[in-house]
């Protein structure tokens, strides 16, 4: 199936959509200034929208552009929106790092709320997470079940 990373959007606790609401918007806005400081700096990104304004479509597109892409990470507008589960082949070229972050930037947001997994182990995730540290300039975690699928007892970042 080739590199891969995965996600589960989980059903929260009743009475607890509004708050799993504001956390993704929150995560929307923080993946769309991780990719648009990529994008301005580095380029090698295309299908590049992202749209936040409140009435506008607020969901996150991008690829790799040209030969460095693969399949295209997309957030819905709204949580609620997004398929239970989801995937993102990405074969570890360059825009991985861009997943990597984005979905690290999710399991901090939504906690219980989403489940991240992935093909490579907690090494393959340090460019993504140095990337959300920097631009968000707070500390960023690889999501604590990529260790459980893959059985290492490597420290997160």
């Amino acid at each position: 199936m080739g590199y891969t990373h995965y996600w589960t959007f989980n059903k929260g606790k009743r009475g607890t959509a509004a708050e799993t609401e504001a956390a993704y918007q929150q995560a929307m806005l923080e993946c769309a200034k991780v990719v648009r400081y990529y994008y301005e700096r580095e380029g090698g990104i295309s299908g590049y929208t992202a749209h936040t304004k409140p009435g506008t479509y607020g969901g996150l597109n991008f690829n790799g552009k040209g030969d460095s892409g693969h399949e295209t990470f997309t957030m819905r507008e709204h949580y609620t929106q997004n398929d239970r589960a989801g995937f993102c082949k990405t074969a570890q070229k360059p825009y991985d790092i861009l997943v990597v972050a984005c979905l690290a930037i999710l399991a901090y947001r939504l906690e219980e709320a989403v489940s991240v997994y992935s093909d490579g182990d907690v090494s393959d995730w340090h460019d993504g997470i140095n990337l959300a540290q920097t631009v968000l300039r707070r500390k960023v975690s690889v999501p604590e079940t990529i260790n459980q699928v893959k059985g290492k007892k490597e420290k997160a970042v």
